[in-house]
């Protein structure tokens, strides 16, 4: 007998619209500073954070998984981060404004 594989497609949307429709203290879409394992990344734009979703018998931490762009544009994506800190920056943050 085949296993029947569920999607979590509409459990991950479904709660992240509980979060957004929830959350009172809601970050800024603005440039972002962030700390993945101890290493800083500017996202510039288009910053996203997820928790991965475990199932409830596995014993390890959660992760994260980060997808954000840089001062170019381009799409970066950081998976299996252990430990994540993000901080708003200003709009006119120097490493957003003026790419090298």
């Amino acid at each position: 007998m085949r296993a029947v594989r569920r999607s979590r497609c509409p459990i991950v949307l479904a709660f992240f619209s509980a979060v957004t429709l929830s959350s009172c203290n809601a970050s800024r879409p603005g440039p972002k500073l962030l700390e993945a394992d101890g290493v800083t990344y500017t996202a510039c734009g288009g910053a996203l954070w997820i928790a991965d979703v475990k199932e409830p018998k596995d014993d390890e931490p959660p992760t994260y998984e980060v997808i954000y762009k840089d001062a170019h544009g381009s799409k970066h994506q950081i998976t299996r981060v252990r430990t994540l800190k993000i901080t708003d920056l200003p709009d006119d943050t120097p490493a957003c404004s003026n790419p090298k």
